[in-house]
């Protein structure tokens, strides 16, 4: 078994196991590793192509957090607005490979991240033996994501 069959399986696994909030989690922190990818080669003139790959797989994980969010409550309503402001954000810096954009979307979904760390650790102090169940109606399907890079 090759090292990157063993990660996909773990990852897999985590996947399988984990709880809306630690889906969210991973969700963002895929987001944000892809976002900081491209912002690593934004002004790399040669990378243009490989940077816009990494924003257009933010943007995929983005619409997938909105897909996720069970919108009969007012906070997921609020959350899917951040989210989509995220979207925009990144949809206009590539557009217009303007930084600034990119900036304020990784802003907000860092943010996001932390808010989504602190209710894990919250929901795993509150019943440590007991593993956190996934929410019913949750889902995150979206033809080809993928968290690894």
């Amino acid at each position: 078994m090759t090292y990157a069959s063993a990660n996909a399986r773990y990852l897999d696994g985590r996947v399988l196991t984990a709880s809306q909030p630690e889906l969210q989690l991973m969700l963002l922190d895929g987001a944000i590793r892809f976002g900081r990818q491209a912002e690593l080669l934004w002004n790399v003139a040669e990378q243009r192509l490989e940077c816009d790959n990494f924003l257009t797989r933010t943007n995929d994980i983005v619409e997938a957090l909105v897909q996720g969010l069970d919108m009969s409550s007012e906070l997921s309503r609020r959350l899917a607005d951040e989210y989509a402001f995220a979207f925009r954000q990144l949809a206009l810096a590539q557009l217009n490979h303007d930084a600034a954009p990119l900036a304020a979307a990784l802003h907000l979904l860092e943010f996001e991240r932390e808010t989504w760390k602190q209710a894990c650790e919250k929901l795993k102090s509150e019943a440590p033996s007991t593993p956190i169940a996934p929410l019913a109606g949750a889902h995150y399907e979206s033809a080809g994501l993928s968290l690894q890079g």
